[in-house]
């Protein structure tokens, strides 16, 4: 199996792992209020992988690593992830936690009335997020956000691995 695969479902398992022990410690359930920020430690994941599969592209390579073959290897874990994480996250919300949303949504709704939001306010808040966390936009954000995510982080850590490649020499 290709590095690109073999990375590609680590990574996506990995980010599908992560929300599923987000949801074990109740941080979409009961504990939103840190669920709120967990999720931005989920980019431990693919940061991880990524750095992972360039450094074994770059043994692989002779101890180069091609920007163009590096580039390759990150974005097609980034897509590859993204697909799978996507099509997780879909069972996630319609049948492992389907009131996920609701709730995050309800939570979200008490701290803007507690800011001290009207009512109009309130309204539009509560239908905007209803209307953007749907089957369908779940799904759209999440694949480019996801594949996105590991886009950037391949082309942050592709030149680390280089620079590391040129000071061991």
């Amino acid at each position: 199996m290709s590095i690109e695969y073999r990375y590609g479902i680590i990574c996506g398992l990995g980010l599908c792992g992560w929300i599923m022990l987000e949801f074990a410690f109740g941080f979409h359930t009961t504990a939103l209020e840190i669920g709120q920020y967990s999720g931005y430690f989920s980019f431990i994941v693919p940061a991880v992988v990524i750095y992972t599969a360039l450094s074994e592209q770059k043994s692989k390579s002779n101890g180069t690593l091609a920007v163009k073959a590096g580039i390759n290897v990150g974005f097609q874990i980034a897509i590859l992830s993204a697909a799978i994480f996507t099509i997780f996250l879909f069972f996630y919300t319609n049948y492992i936690n389907p009131g996920w949303i609701d709730a995050m949504i309800e939570w979200q709704r008490k701290k803007i009335i507690l800011g001290g939001a009207t009512d109009d306010e309130i309204e539009r808040f509560v239908t905007q997020n209803r209307r953007i966390n749907n089957a369908l936009g779940q799904g759209v954000v999440t694949f480019i956000s996801t594949t996105g995510i590991g886009v950037v982080l391949t082309l942050v850590e592709l030149p680390i691995i280089k620079r590391l490649s040129v000071r061991k020499s």
